[in-house]
């Protein structure tokens, strides 16, 4: 009997875990349409990526916590794993590392994105809108 309290006090501690970093949150479609890289020099201009294209549309899952870029082609399936996701005031805020850079992205209740990614002498901000994958 013992046990199986305790079996299901852990489970529910586990859901009031996942549901409080927002694994039970939403899915989103975004375009990112607009962006600025500021350098540690102080100049600014376009984002720099090497031979890479920049991601113009992705899937933000919370569930999955999963950032899958969906276009360009070039880019198409590769996925950013989420850190985080939480529900702030009229707002998701996401974040997560990756290859030694931190990011951030805000999705708002109105559509709006905002992505920003720090590292490397750089911070880039990136503009865009966003709506449920549902809608």
């Amino acid at each position: 009997m013992t046990s199986r309290i305790f079996t299901l006090l852990r489970g529910l501690l586990l859901a009031a875990t996942l549901s409080s970093v927002g694994l039970s949150g939403p899915t989103w479609l975004c375009s990112l349409t607009e962006s600025l890289a500021v350098y540690e020099d102080g100049s600014a201009g376009p984002i720099e990526m090497g031979d890479l294209e920049a991601p113009t549309f992705l899937r933000v899952n919370t569930e999955a916590k999963e950032v899958t870029l969906l276009a360009p082609d070039s880019r198409k399936g590769e996925v950013t794993v989420i850190g985080e996701a939480k529900r702030g005031d009229q707002k998701w805020v996401i974040t997560g590392v990756e290859d030694g850079r931190a990011w951030s992205m805000v999705i708002s209740d109105e559509g709006y994105v905002t992505l920003s990614v720090t590292g490397d002498g750089a911070t880039w901000s990136i503009f865009g809108n966003a709506m449920l994958e549902e809608e």
